[in-house]
């Protein structure tokens, strides 16, 4: 139950954070699933890193885009809808339109037989129709811990209908100073929150996410916010569960935790 409750805080409080926004362009995420065939996840990865690095790493020297990595799901439900992610963190909609017209560009100079063969070798790669993308509008993040990011502890919760903003208060009172204490301690790497932006019929509202430089990192996270619970007086505890039983619709709630297979992220400044 503690899980669920830090996901659904975790998770709300993106409506209301527009206001960051004064000072620095919006990051938009874009967010592509794919699934590979049996025996090809390698070749897929090793594809993925030669030909995006083409114009993803150009994107992050530029200042259009911040990150960009692929990474695989770690958990498994036998029916998995994809195999691989790739992620690009853009900065503001102008870095989302650099990396189109780069894109296209690289297209036109491929020339019709290069593009043909790319397309060639990625149907022997992906399953499909198993493509599809999430672009996701990010309100509250922090960055700067120390050590590389190997793993991405990922949450998926859904509000109910005129809740966001009381999901979103209960983030800013519970979720993020524990989190910005292990940020400070160098636990995990960094963490953020996100909303959809182009809406694709997806069953979540918010998604947040951990980025940690291994999974035992878990276990100080879980006893931090273990402590903050204990922090509080029984019936502060009562009081929180019950506006996030309200506040929350838990069909909407998913986990999952990624492991990063290739990252390039700007230098920090």
């Amino acid at each position: 139950m503690k899980r669920l409750i830090v996901a659904a805080s975790a998770a709300l409080m993106l409506i209301a954070a527009p206001v960051m926004a004064a000072e620095a362009p919006t990051t938009f995420i874009w967010i592509s699933f794919v699934k590979a065939k049996p025996g090809q996840g390698d070749a897929l990865i090793a594809e993925m890193i030669k030909e995006d690095s083409k114009v993803f790493d150009a994107l992050v020297d530029s200042g259009a885009a911040s990150d960009w990595g692929v990474a695989m799901p770690v958990f498994h439900d036998g029916n998995d809808p994809f195999s691989h992610v790739e992620w690009v963190s853009f900065n503001g909609w102008a870095g989302a339109d650099a990396f189109l017209t780069k894109f296209m560009a690289q297209r036109t100079a491929k020339g019709e037989q290069g593009n043909k063969a790319m397309a060639e070798r990625w149907a022997t790669l992906v399953e499909p129709g198993s493509h599809s993308d999430v672009l996701a509008r990010v309100l509250h993040a922090a960055e700067g811990g120390t050590g590389p990011e190997r793993f991405i502890d990922l949450n998926y919760s859904k509000a109910n209908p005129g809740k966001a903003g009381d999901l979103r208060k209960a983030y800013m009172e519970y979720v993020a100073p524990v989190n910005d204490k292990l940020m400070a301690d160098g636990t995990i790497v960094g963490y953020g929150l996100a909303t959809p932006a182009i809406h694709r019929g997806e069953n979540w509202t918010f998604m947040s996410w951990t980025a940690l430089g291994s999974l035992a990192a878990l276990d100080k996270v879980e006893a931090a916010f273990d402590a903050a619970d204990a922090a509080m007086s029984e019936a502060d505890q009562k009081a929180r569960q019950q506006r996030y039983q309200d506040d929350s619709d838990w069909s909407g709630h998913r986990d999952q935790t990624l492991m990063v297979i290739h990252r390039k992220a700007a230098a920090a400044k």
